[in-house]
């Protein structure tokens, strides 16, 4: 029997239409077992250390190219030491380009050839489409989940800020792979809210390929801050007074737990004073130019720019704060704040009086991530010593946010003692 061919118009059409055909079968839904043989090699746990070599916290981290692994930057917090491991395999890391600000840390690993991911178009995100999870919750290394992308969240500039979910997660999920139904990676499965009912989300992965420049804006931007606070190698020298070693007692009054924090001045260079071993810097007037680790608790973690007060105020003075600092868990904390000087009184610290001015500082406090911040409001009074050129009493109050978002500060900060060693 003869076949008739279509005429040659028709013929464009049918090539046409397979084409069309075979486009659409390459981007077919995968099944989940062969999504998962696909990218799984792609994920690795992420364990990090102490100094002393001891467990710190896990999670997560997606491959992204040679070498090139990421995650969140709160996986990384007060650890040492980090490495990447799959199936009994372990590789040491090291923690290449830090996005504080958006929790994305992308590690390097040498010698390292695991395959990396494909990250689909941020275009192709459709809310409602099925994705998948690939983590190590709790641990549980490479377990996959599915659910739906149940919402695209984004600021008021319409710009990404996080991915909702229905993929179940869990602590050891952060810095793992969203992927869609084809296998793409669409996000790095970051935090879920507790109260709340299957709500999870991720970061959108369309943010990695600007990790690298924006975590070395960041450091310029920190390099510039604290330009002044270079100094050259002097010989030590005493103030005035004598005084080198200030000790505050910070209590927390959430639990009524009392601890020391020291701050010993080591040498002078020219107007500044370097304090412990160089990690924090102030001049003469208690302007703080280098703020270091915040042993201080919230008032260095919390502290603007310069100081809570940097200068000896003038009675009756207001003025306003907004700023941003990084707090624990590389968590944000952003200030809207009004500085009013309200008395003067005198301080009994050990065996001496001391004259203070008392600045009251009241607004509203955001904390949390780039993607997801609580207010509260918030209230602080610091005792400013002219004489010593610092501030000798600090109390702040501020609660706000739930679920993982959830904050209370009650403390107090209070200089209890001053020697000359």
């Amino acid at each position: 029997m003869l076949r008739t061919l279509p005429a040659a118009g028709g013929l464009v059409c049918l090539l046409a239409s397979q084409a069309a055909l075979a486009q659409t079968a390459g981007a077919a839904a995968l099944a989940p077992e062969v999504l998962f043989e696909r990218v799984a090699p792609s994920i690795w746990v992420v364990r990090t250390y102490d100094d002393a070599g001891r467990p710190v916290a896990s999670g997560s981290a997606v491959v992204i190219g040679p070498g090139s692994l990421v995650t969140n930057c709160h996986v990384l917090t007060r650890s040492k030491k980090v490495a990447v491991a799959r199936e009994n395999v372990t590789y040491g890391a090291t923690l290449e380009h830090p996005d504080a600000e958006r929790d994305l840390c992308q590690l390097k690993v040498a010698n390292f050839n695991a395959p990396a991911v494909t990250v689909a178009p941020a275009d192709s995100l459709k809310v409602g489409s099925r994705v998948y999870a690939i983590g190590n919750p709790r641990g549980l290394e490479t377990t996959i989940s599915d659910g739906l992308l149940s919402g695209i969240r984004r600021s008021e500039n319409n710009d990404f800020t996080a991915l909702q979910i229905t993929v179940p997660i869990s602590a050891g999920s952060s810095g793992g792979g969203l992927f869609d139904a084809q296998g793409r990676l669409i996000g790095i499965t970051t935090f879920y809210i507790k109260e709340g009912q299957n709500l999870n989300f991720a970061l959108p992965a369309s943010w990695i390929a600007e990790v690298p420049e924006r975590a070395q804006a960041a450091v310029a931007k920190h390099r510039e801050r604290h330009a002044a606070s270079t100094v050259v190698t002097a010989a030590a020298a005493p103030t005035a007074t004598g005084d080198r070693v200030f000790e505050y007692a910070l209590r927390d009054r959430n639990t009524g737990v009392s601890q020391p924090v020291v701050y010993r001045l080591d040498r002078i260079d020219g107007d500044n004073r370097i304090y412990n071993q160089g990690s924090r810097v102030e001049n003469a007037n208690g302007e703080i130019i280098k703020r270091g680790a915040p042993i201080g608790g919230e008032y260095d973690m919390a502290m603007p720019p310069g100081g809570w007060v940097s200068r000896p105020p003038e009675r009756g003075a207001t003025w306003q704060l907004r700023y941003e600092q990084t707090g624990q868990e590389m968590r944000l904390i952003r200030m809207d704040l009004t500085a009013r000087v309200l008395d003067e009184s005198t301080l009994r610290i050990g065996n001496r009086d001391v004259s203070v001015v008392r600045v009251n500082f009241t607004g509203h406090t955001y904390r949390g991530f780039s993607y997801l911040m609580s207010s509260g409001k918030y209230e602080a009074n610091a005792w400013y010593a002219p004489e010593l050129g610092r501030v000798v009493r600090f109390d702040a109050r501020s609660r706000g946010g739930n679920g993982s978002t959830y904050f209370m500060v009650d403390e107090s900060l209070d200089l209890v003692g001053i020697r000359a060693e």
